[in-house]
């Protein structure tokens, strides 16, 4: 089974984690009790400090479990913030109570300029924007020549399933058929009938066969039950 790559779970983790570290730190620079620690932290009350310290590294790695567009300005805002923050520190004020920013921070802030710098290349913010090669979200496709009915607003005509998942299918090539146009798809697989929107989001080739993936957008989750109980019956078979 495919995974998300291995660079997004170690930013994710990295950032979620930095709270603890901050705590251990304490931890170790003043040998407090960790009870007189989260005292002195719960002290704290206005969004300003509770965000410095609890929330801005966690939503960053938040912003790279879910890889999408709105995510990937999320991310880079929330880097552009802890930038400016740290270099703009004030000796001894909260969230450090020091002279300067611990150590770890700073390099926190070199990764980080490097993290930004590397989702400013087009090749890794690519995921973000096109849904196509975010391949470990793919689904298991399964190979069909199921015959099936596609209709719009002021057309039908007749198509063929050339393989499906529960999230999209592979139609035969089609003049009829406009990139990012929805349309409605009917087929019959071994009696089970099934009705579903779908939006049209490439036209590329397979296995030397022409044509047009979809992506299913069931209305109801009738739709979609029927969806999985049909791909199940094609996985049986297959």
């Amino acid at each position: 089974m495919k995974h998300k790559p291995l660079i997004f779970k170690i930013l994710s983790v990295f950032f979620i984690v930095e709270p603890l570290i901050k705590i251990l730190y304490f931890k170790a620079l003043t040998h407090f009790d960790f009870s007189q620690i989260f005292s002195n932290l719960m002290a704290r009350h206005s969004a300003r400090e509770v965000f410095d310290f609890w929330l801005v590294f966690p939503l960053a790695g938040l912003m790279l479990i879910k890889v999408r567009k709105w995510s990937y300005f999320g991310f880079l805002a929330l880097l552009g913030y802890l930038f400016f923050s740290i270099m703009t520190y004030e000796r001894f004020t909260w969230p450090y109570n020091s002279s300067s920013p611990l150590l770890y921070h700073y390099l926190v802030v070199f990764f980080s300029i490097a993290i930004f710098t590397y989702f400013l290349v087009p090749q890794v913010r690519e995921p973000f924007f096109n849904r196509r090669v975010r391949w470990w979200e793919t689904k298991p496709r399964y190979k069909t020549l199921i015959p099936g009915k596609v209709s719009g607003s002021k057309l039908t005509f007749e198509t063929e399933i050339l393989d499906i998942s529960v999230t999209g299918a592979f139609l035969k090539d089609s003049d009829l058929l406009v990139l990012g146009e929805r349309y409605n798809l009917e087929c019959e697989y071994m009696g089970m009938n099934l009705q579903i929107p779908f939006e049209v989001i490439s036209k590329h080739l397979i296995a030397k066969q022409v044509g047009y993936g979809i992506h299913f957008r069931p209305s109801s989750i009738f739709q979609k039950i029927r969806l999985h109980k049909l791909v199940q019956r094609l996985r049986k078979n297959d």
